[in-house]
């Protein structure tokens, strides 16, 4: 089922395709943009993260911590001087993208669900003043004694009442699909309940493949909904366990059909690589992942694609051909 604000969104995507075309006179498909996550290089600071991402060609950044300070309010780059730290990401021409925070609103206990709707705030309020589009936070687990259905109304319920504020501060939310909902499915209602323009979809595909939900079924579904997509890739075993994480293209996450359904979806945002050296110190420097992770996604992104049709062709060509 699709929703009306799918429809516009779609339209929305449709139409600027449509005015490249009038503009230029060929068809000119929307590119998508790459970035990293600062988790993939813990121990950089905030100079080294941006001069890294416009010297190895990232379009933007996330930024999940800096300098192993998760709290990002609290990072003195950042809260003390937000213009200047602005003003760093514009003069390499690099975009924030996000500020990523560990927020999850699945709690039945009011005064934890008070708790990390101030936290949210805080980072709401920082990213306005660095002039950062998106705030992530997690879909959640479901609780102890609790069930799916009641979990994703909480969920639902919280994020409806922080909508109005991300809005007034021009940010949007984008919740991150993880642990007990995981899947397309609950992502899809969490961001249809809310039915705000300002609360969005982060797409992270290993986190789906947990369920065993492979990128087909996924993106298709979820569609316009989504505003930023994170990944990584990892094998996994017969009951969706992950077995460890592998480079871009070496592993079960089908990177590479991924960004190809998201072309054919005229997704135009960014797709951002997220290698999780913050709690994985034995996964390779970041010296090492980054090089190799932009150099697999524009290989993917710059693919050409295949032009599908249902025409066969004229059979009495050869005929044709030889008068």
């Amino acid at each position: 089922m699709i929703g009306c604000r799918d429809l516009r969104c779609g339209l929305k995507r449709r139409e600027a395709a449509d005015d490249r075309v009038a503009c230029s006179g060929v068809i000119s498909r929307p590119m998508i943009k790459t970035g990293f996550s600062t988790a993939v290089c813990p121990a950089w600071d905030l100079e080294t993260i941006v001069s890294q991402a416009s010297s190895l060609g990232y379009d933007g950044v996330e930024l999940r911590g800096v300098r192993g300070a998760l709290h990002l309010p609290l990072v003195p780059e950042l809260a003390s001087d937000p213009d200047g730290a602005a003003e760093l990401f514009r003069s390499n021409e690099v975009e924030l993208l996000c500020l990523g925070t560990s927020v999850t609103l699945d709690s039945k206990n009011r005064k934890e669900v008070a708790k990390q709707k101030g936290i949210l705030t805080e980072f709401i309020e920082l990213a306005s003043r660095l002039k950062c589009p998106l705030v992530r936070l997690y879909s959640g687990d479901v609780q102890r004694f609790d069930n799916h259905r009641a979990t994703l109304s909480r969920v639902s319920d919280a994020l409806m009442s922080l909508a109005p504020l991300a809005s007034r501060y021009g940010i949007s939310l984008v919740v991150e699909n993880c642990g007990d909902l995981a899947g397309s499915v609950d992502l899809w209602f969490l961001v249809d309940a809310v039915d705000h323009p300002a609360v969005r979809c982060c797409w992270n595909q290993c986190n789906a493949l947990t369920l065993g939900e492979r990128p087909t079924l996924s993106l298709p579904r979820l569609g316009a909904r989504i505003e930023l997509i994170h990944l990584c890739d990892a094998d996994y075993d017969e009951q969706g366990v992950l077995l460890g994480y592998r480079s871009l293209g070496e592993g079960g996450a089908e990177v590479a059909r991924q960004i190809d359904i998201l072309r054919g979806l005229a997704y135009d945002g960014h797709v951002v690589f997220e290698w999780p050296k913050l709690w994985i110190d034995s996964l390779p420097a970041p010296e090492r992942a980054l090089p190799a992770a932009i150099a697999y996604l524009r290989e993917c992104i710059d693919e050409k694609q295949t032009v599908l049709s249902a025409y066969k062709g004229d059979k009495r060509a050869p005929n044709l051909a030889s008068r």
